[in-house]
């Protein structure tokens, strides 16, 4: 039977100034508590799901806004009215087996979500959460990072959760494509609806025009300010593109499909890719 979140409570274990991973409390509704661990990959993909849903809750209008805000509200006040206390010493000894080494969105529901933690014991938990709660956890994740002084961290990982990379490349001679694969889960497909071709055209040190690009999903087409956003964190994430921090460059971008139901396949992104580089040439 999934878990069903009373309340939470959130840490950081750090070694040094490397951090190890954030300890989550949870106040269930009989009021029985359970802790897990989440490394930065697992925490990322937790906020993934989390943040997809508020996008979708900050998409409201009018009095359909004002009032999930006001349940939200209230919904956080019998949170913080509930906060489970976590003791240092549960942080000191960390039990490795409630380490979750990797979660799924199992569950996309019309007012709340389930997700599958699996631990690092073998065992799987599922963890539902409402809607209205998932502004506070987020705050509490966020709250909990940066009150260990690892800003840049929280930055890093907030930087990373509104679009999917699957192919980054550098265009060769003779039309070839050197490129990397991100694999992704199918339950990460599922939040995104828009393929996005992203060309980078540049002069590497030589003087010779150069051509790199990305081919990402978002929820947000082309032409979109959140896509221009994307496109220059793009060059933080990959380590193909990290060489063009800094460089002056012309981008491209085109909305490939915007049909949440489509996948694409490799050739049909690689393609892409491909055309976008011949027209930007023309």
């Amino acid at each position: 039977m999934a878990l069903r979140i009373k309340s939470v409570n959130t840490g950081v274990i750090r070694k040094g100034d490397s951090f190890v991973a954030l300890a989550f409390k949870i106040k269930e509704q009989k009021d029985k508590e359970s802790l897990y661990f989440f490394p930065a990959l697992p925490l990322r993909d937790l906020l993934i799901a989390l943040e997809s849903r508020l996008a979708a809750l900050h998409m409201r209008q009018g009095n359909e806004l004002k009032k999930y805000e006001k349940a939200r509200d209230k919904t956080g006040k019998k949170m913080l009215e509930d906060i489970p206390a976590l003791q240092e010493e549960e942080l000191r000894h960390a039990d490795i087996s409630f380490r979750v080494d990797e979660l799924e969105l199992t569950h996309n529901g019309e007012d709340e979500l389930t997700i599958t933690l699996k631990l690092h014991n073998g065992k799987s938990v599922e963890l539902t959460i409402n809607e209205l709660q998932i502004d506070l956890l987020v705050k509490a994740i966020i709250h909990a990072i940066n009150n260990a002084g690892m800003r840049e961290l929280a930055l890093r990982i907030s930087s990373l959760l509104d679009f999917l990379p699957l192919y980054d490349a550098d265009c060769q001679e003779k039309d070839n494509l050197e490129y990397d694969f991100y694999n992704q889960p199918q339950w990460k497909h599922d939040l995104f609806s828009h393929y996005l071709a992203v060309l980078y055209r540049f002069n590497d040190k030589d003087g010779k025009e150069c051509f790199s690009g990305s081919i990402v999903k978002t929820r947000t087409p082309s032409g979109s300010k959140e896509a221009q956003a994307i496109s220059r964190r793009l060059l933080d994430f990959s380590p193909r593109l990290k060489k063009l921090t800094g460089t002056p460059c012309q981008v491209y971008v085109r909305t490939l499909s915007a049909n949440k139901g489509q996948q694409l396949s490799q050739e049909q992104c690689l393609r892409a890719l491909h055309h976008l580089h011949v027209q930007s040439v023309k």
